[in-house]
Order: C-alpha cells, then sequence, then structure tokens
C-alpha cells in the first residue's frame, strides 16, 4: 500500500460549506434562515436555547480523546483506521485525521463512497465486499490515482467476484485476508483456511494481498479473565497467520497489514501484534471508533483506559439533554426523549445530572435511573428526596455511540460554559 497516498483532500462533499441548520433540523432553534453550519459558533447560542430533546457534543472531551489516542498509537508504534461508521460524520473523520490517522474504516461500500466524496483519501472496508454494484464501484476507485481503497476475502467465491468485477482496471486492489472464528461473523475458521484463501489471491492479477485482518470483539463485551483469554489467543492466531503470509511470500506490498482493535480489546492487539516479524515491517493498524465520542455506563467500565488516571481516560463527549415532561408518581419521571433520540441496544440512557429553571444543577448520578422508552417518552424511576419536577432538563450519559448519531441529522457541539460553538452532520 502506497504510504505517500494523502489522507483527505478537498471532497465534493464539505458539510461546513454545504450542510444548514433551518427550520426542520431537530434540535435547534427554530431559525429564521437557513445557517451554514459554518456559522454556528457564530449564532450566540447556548443549551438553553436549543430545543430538547437533544444530543450533542462535548468539544472539549472530543479534542481530548483524539489527542489520546493519537498519542497512545504514536507511542506504540501502530496506526490508527478509526471506523467512520460510529459517526458518519466528515468533520470529525477530517480531525482524527489531521491528527495522524493513517485511513478511515468502513463498514460497507456506501459508507465508503461517502468518506471518499468528503476527500478520505485511504478507506480500509473492514468486510467483504460481494454485490456486483458494490465491486463496480471499487473497479472505478483503482483508476482514481489518489484513491486508496482496501477490503476483506475469507473465501474463494469472494475472491472469484472481486477478480471478476474489476477487470480492465489501472492497478490491483489490495486486499487483506480475513480471519475469524467459530460462532463470529465473516472470516476463515482456520489458519490453514485462510492461507488457502491467499494463495488463491496470489493467482488473481487484479487483487494483490496486503496481509491479514481479524475481528476480536465478537469474542466478548467485558474484561474478565476468561474473556481476555479467549481474545488473546485469537490475536496470537492471527499473528501467526499474518507470520505465513509473509514466510510463504504471498504478500505482494512493501509492509504486511496486520489490522484489528475494536474499542474494548485494542490495548490487546498492541500487545500480541508485533510491528515487525522476522525482520520484515508489519504495519499494525487498530480500527477503533467508539474512542471518540466514548461512552457512559457499563461499555465505559470496558474501555482499556478505564483504570488509567483522569488525564489518560477517554471522555464522555456525547451527552443527551431531555425536558421533564411529567411527574405522575411520586416515584416516577417521564422525560421527552426516546427510541427516536437515544441509543438502546446496549444499555439505556444514564441520568447524570438535573437543570432546574434556575440554571443550578444538581448531581442526580445513581438516585435517577431510565427504567424503559418509548419512541419519544422515557420512564425515569427517582428516589426519595430528589428534586426533580416539569420543566427542568435532564442530562444523560449514552451507552453505544454507534446507535447514537444515526438518529440525528445535525449534531451541536458546545464547550464547558454551554456555548453551541459548532454542528456536525451525519451521512447515514
Amino acid at each position: 500500500m502506497n504510504q505517500t497516498t494523502g489522507r483527505f483532500a478537498g471532497g465534493v462533499l464539505d458539510p461546513s460549506r454545504d450542510a444548514r441548520v433551518d427550520r426542520a433540523t431537530k434540535g435547534f432553534p427554530a431559525v429564521q434562515r437557513p445557517v451554514p453550519l459554518a456559522e454556528i459558533g457564530s449564532q450566540g447560542w447556548t443549551l438553553t436555547d436549543l430545543l430538547p430533546p437533544v444530543l450533542l457534543l462535548r468539544e472539549t472531551a472530543l479534542a481530548h480523546n483524539i489527542a489520546l489516542m493519537a498519542e497512545y498509537c504514536t507511542t506504540h508504534g501502530v496506526e490508527l483506521a478509526p471506523h467512520g461508521k460510529t459517526t458518519m460524520a466528515p468533520q470529525l473523520w477530517r480531525r482524527q485525521l489531521d491528527a495522524g490517522a493513517w485511513a478511515i474504516s468502513a463498514a460497507t461500500v456506501a459508507q465508503a463512497r461517502v468518506m471518499v466524496a468528503a476527500g478520505v483519501r485511504r478507506v480500509l472496508i473492514a468486510n467483504e465486499v460481494t454485490d456486483e454494484p458494490s465491486v463496480r464501484w471499487l473497479a472505478t476507485q483503482l483508476h482514481e490515482p489518489d484513491v486508496e481503497i482496501v477490503c476483506s476475502v475469507d473465501s474463494q467465491r469472494t475472491v472469484e467476484l472481486l477478480s471478476e468485477g474489476l477487470e480492465a482496471t489501472s492497478r490491483p486492489l489490495p486486499v487483506l485476508v480475513e480471519l475469524g472464528h467459530p460462532g463470529g461473523r465473516t472470516g476463515c475458521r482456520t489458519v490453514d483456511g485462510a492461507i488457502e484463501v491467499a494463495r488463491l489471491v496470489e493467482t488473481e492479477p487484479r487483487l494483490a494481498l496486503a496481509g491479514a485482518t481479524g475481528f476480536e470483539g465478537t469474542l466478548g463485551s467485558d474484561r474478565t479473565p476468561e474473556c481476555l483469554e479467549r481474545v488473546r489467543a485469537f490475536l496470537d492466531r492471527l499473528g501467526s497467520l499474518t507470520a505465513h503470509l509473509r514466510a510463504d511470500g504471498l504478500v505482494e506490498t512493501e509492509e504486511t497489514t496486520v489490522s484489528a482493535g475494536g474499542s474494548t480489546f485494542f490495548d490487546l492487539v498492541v500487545e500480541h501484534l508485533p510491528s515487525s516479524s522476522d525482520g520484515a515491517a508489519n504495519r499494525v493498524l487498530l480500527r477503533a471508533g467508539r474512542y471518540l465520542a466514548h461512552d457512559s455506563g457499563k461499555r465505559e467500565q470496558v474501555s482499556p483506559f478505564a483504570n488509567h488516571d483522569p488525564e489518560h481516560r477517554f471522555r464522555a463527549a456525547i451527552e443527551a439533554w431531555g425536558a421533564v415532561l411529567s411527574r405522575p408518581e411520586q416515584d416516577v419521571a417521564i422525560v421527552n426523549f426516546g427510541r427516536r433520540d437515544v441509543p438502546f441496544d446496549q444499555d439505556l440512557p444514564t441520568p447524570f445530572s438535573v437543570r432546574h429553571g434556575s440554571g443550578e444543577q444538581t448531581d442526580v448520578s445513581g438516585s435517577v435511573v431510565v427504567e424503559k422508552l418509548n419512541d419519544q417518552h422515557a420512564f425515569c424511576r427517582i428516589e426519595p428526596g430528589v428534586s426533580i419536577e416539569p420543566g427542568d432538563l435532564l442530562r444523560c450519559g449514552v451507552s453505544h455511540a454507534c446507535t447514537a448519531f444515526d438518529k440525528w441529522r445535525v449534531i451541536p457541539v458546545l464547550d464547558d460554559e454551554d456555548r453551541v460553538v459548532d454542528a456536525v452532520a451525519t451521512y447515514f
């Protein structure tokens, strides 16, 4: 893979220029005229001007998380291709690339197409590409000298589909052979099976083997000793596969790329996948994406940095705010965000504080719990003595940022004084 390829260039899609906040934009004030995102920070809006329910980002936390992950990768000699599917926000991708990310990862060609349109020059599709329209799009990108796309293969048929669809391209498509595990998602189930697929790639002039890939996140979602042992064993197999590919002369690029590392176990990837093997250079490529906004609740507790000092932990940059609508029972409050506004596939939102009409904020951590969501309502259980009434605003953290961003077309960015300093557009 060509290391001289630029990370970001001007694209046809520029949210700061093209996206607008208008009267139909969820969460924002009812503006008199459409406001370009580049002008959002000059509107003088604050938190109390936003229309709840609203999902927002904190600028200080975003900047901290980007810098912390970039420093970690530099210190450990690994590269980062953060998963862009988490946010589908070109403005945030650019910040990650400007901080040194080697590429942006996508899960689908549809996502990769948005990335290229937004100016991302190197995209890792962390998946197999098998449908005809997607393969045709890959073929068009191989005629673009400043765009580099990489995808995965895990079977003879996948290799055939790519090769058949890439006829008459100007250069081969770099691919990574994927190692999986029984009961997991995609990927060859054994190292021997992956080597067999790699040998098929070698016979196809339209493809070039660049290394290996895998995803350890389907082996568990906690950091118990049993789960960590399963992850370590899988990463050792992935490392063994990578070494075999290089030793057998199957890798057709100067460096052998090995890619793994979601947001929960990227530290184990660094431990078990060395950046050099038998004197040959490896590019260890992490794909963590959730670190950018980070999570609250249980997902926060399984971060590799969860036990670090506060300056070296990720910070929750994403918040949901809802208005208290009713106190129909003594221990119940109904708040105006629901499944259309916040993620609920892993954990429900975690209440942190209440902002009263006076502007005063009260910490309610642990004493207010979201127990259930409808489409537009949250059912909150309130402990005795907690002051919360209709008109107050409830501030919550969310779990699984990947299913939070997709519910919002434009997300305001606030500073620590609750001033709206920017806005981010999403393209799901």
